[in-house]
């Protein structure tokens, strides 16, 4: 099923009750803030190994005012060090390029600026000395092409993982050696999860996929299935809208702006 995943998985992390979310390749924090709104209590972790995008973090006050704890580390599958290939970008806007930054020298059209050392880290080593064992945990998992890595890194807390998100590829696009969607999706229906939507059709060299535990309490399934069900028509709803008035949409996202 395809809808707007990022919009589900904030929906879905207080009827979780989900206690604490990483944003795993955060870039500059906007998603761990989406997740703040939802959660005002739970624990939030943006990990951004890019030292650059790092110092914009720390000196960024909404960051500091709601509470999101920075972490410059790589997340993978192992604790140490490794080589990050650093893609040159414009760091005064919120170009794409800031996040294309990667552990794998990326296989074309991005020029690189430079190559540097980051600290790594597993997230079940990071996670247990930051959470108690019977938190409830969401991963928002978008590492360039290394989400299988990150994963694997989190499978000594995947007992705890009740929500995930993770940017996958059907095409080693980034790196010509990575794990791709197929291979993300079998490790994870192993380690006790289903794939619930996904925000473009599978075909697509890239796309995010939101995956939930497979065996959940009869009464949170129902409302996880009625959430999904509201995203579906929304999306519906939005592209009828869409094919009858192309600018619709943009006036009613702009007429909403001013009510917030």
């Amino acid at each position: 099923m395809i809808v707007n995943t990022r919009r589900l998985f904030a929906q879905l992390l207080p009827v979780m009750q989900i206690s604490a979310v990483c944003d795993v390749g955060s870039m500059n924090g906007a998603d761990a803030l989406m997740f703040r709104d939802v959660l005002k209590q739970a624990s939030i972790y943006a990990f951004e190994p890019n030292p650059e995008n790092f110092r914009l973090m720390q000196a960024d006050p909404a960051l500091r005012q709601h509470n999101i704890r920075l972490v410059p580390f790589a997340a993978t599958n192992y604790d140490g060090d490794a080589e990050f290939f650093l893609v040159k970008a414009d760091y005064s806007s919120h170009h794409a390029r800031r996040g294309m930054s990667s552990l794998y020298r990326r296989s074309e059209g991005a020029e690189l600026s430079a190559v540097i050392d980051v600290r790594t880290t597993r997230l079940d080593t990071f996670l247990a000395d930051e959470t108690p064992h019977d938190a409830r945990l969401a991963l928002w998992i978008d590492t360039e092409g290394k989400a299988y890595e990150a994963i694997e890194g989190a499978i000594g807390v995947a007992a705890q993982v009740q929500l995930l998100h993770v940017e996958v590829e059907t095409s080693p696009c980034i790196g010509s050696n990575q794990k791709l969607y197929p291979e993300v999706k079998a490790l994870l229906r192993e380690i006790g999860f289903v794939e619930l939507a996904t925000d473009q059709a599978r075909t697509q060299i890239q796309f995010n996929a939101l995956f939930v535990r497979s065996e959940l309490p009869a009464g949170l399934r129902l409302r996880v299935k009625t959430w999904l069900a509201l995203a579906r028509l929304r999306r519906c709803v939005g592209y009828a809208i869409h094919k009858i008035c192309p600018g619709c949409i943009g006036r009613l996202r702009i007429a909403a702006s001013r009510y917030r």
